[in-house]
């Protein structure tokens, strides 16, 4: 049975990762009329991330603590390691289909979605345990 708290946070998360995969498809459509997939791809990565980051740590995730530098930094190990996923499942999409570079993208973060949520809940935004 999941907790309520649970249940929350997974529903914000999705709202958040719908979000965030528009805002990502809508910068690779805009950067599409004058570059090619991959550099739209790579040029609409970064603020999508950043959006993402801090969209699930104040609303999804609640965390309002001070190590800010430490969630900074295991946020960019994971994106280092979603990335890899992403662009795995990006490069198949351009390569087997004729679809738009926007629709490969939104393909290519639907893969990452579940590791990346595990992540942030178990380790990046977990909150601290109530000193004993």
């Amino acid at each position: 049975m999941i907790s309520k708290t649970l249940f929350w946070k997974v529903v914000r998360y999705g709202i958040v990762g719908v979000v965030v995969a528009l805002t990502f498809a809508a910068l690779n459509w805009l950067f599409g009329h004058w570059l090619g997939k991959w550099q739209s791809y790579l040029i609409a990565y970064p603020p999508a991330l950043v959006i993402h980051f801090f969209l699930n740590r104040k609303w999804t995730f609640g965390y309002a603590g001070r190590d800010l530098s430490r969630q900074v930094f295991e946020y960019a190990v994971m994106a280092a390691a979603t990335f890899a996923i992403q662009s795995g499942v990006f490069a198949i999409m351009v390569a087997k289909t004729q679809l738009p570079g926007w629709f490969d993208a939104l393909a290519a973060n639907a893969a990452q979605v579940i590791v990346t949520f595990l992540v942030m809940h178990f380790r990046i935004f977990r909150h601290p345990s109530p000193a004993k």
